[in-house]
């Protein structure tokens, strides 16, 4: 897991210019809301655990957003849903707005999720592949069916991330 609050102004504006260099820049809004000190933010690779002391809405005196990052494993290749993560079912309770995010991300995806956590203080991003979609909006409709958030996915027929899994390894 790696938490940034109050990081250094120049690594903050190293990973935008990274992300922007990339041509990756949708992340850039949770970057530019981080380096204005508006938010917190909670980056957690599928695997890691969640220290449950950052989910106190005490400890924080600023909105803090999760983000998990499953559409794509440690090896590039995985797609994981919420068992993922050992608290997936805490980390929808906590948070008081939700983006499913099973598409190609887009500066305006994570800049609705900024305006989110100004407004709503706790803010979960579950990043997934299209594939690990439906047991996230199963898992969202149980634990915390009447949290306010967006789902966004990719149109009918396509399919994210681009290469998809086969018995003999991946396909692009």
């Amino acid at each position: 897991m790696i938490l940034l609050n109050n990081p250094p102004p120049a690594l903050v504006s190293e990973a935008i210019a990274g992300f922007h260099a990339g041509g990756h820049p949708h992340p850039v809004p949770l970057f530019r809301a981080l380096l204005a000190n508006e938010i917190a933010l909670a980056i957690l690779p599928p695997g890691a655990r969640v220290r449950l002391a950052i989910l106190d809405p005490t400890r924080f005196h600023k909105p803090l957003v999760v983000l998990l990052g499953g559409d794509g494993g440690a090896d590039g290749l995985t797609d994981c849903g919420p068992e993922g993560w050992r608290h997936s079912r805490r980390l929808l309770r906590w948070s008081r707005w939700t983006l499913i995010h099973a598409t190609g991300g887009e500066v305006w995806h994570y800049q609705a999720a900024v305006e989110a956590a100004r407004k709503f203080r706790r803010v979960l991003i579950a990043e997934c592949g299209t594939a690990t979609l439906p047991p996230w909006l199963a898992l969202r409709a149980e634990v915390a069916p009447n949290t306010p958030g967006m789902i966004v996915e990719t149109r009918p027929g396509d399919f994210h991330p681009l290469w998809r899994p086969t018995a003999e390894g991946v396909a692009l």
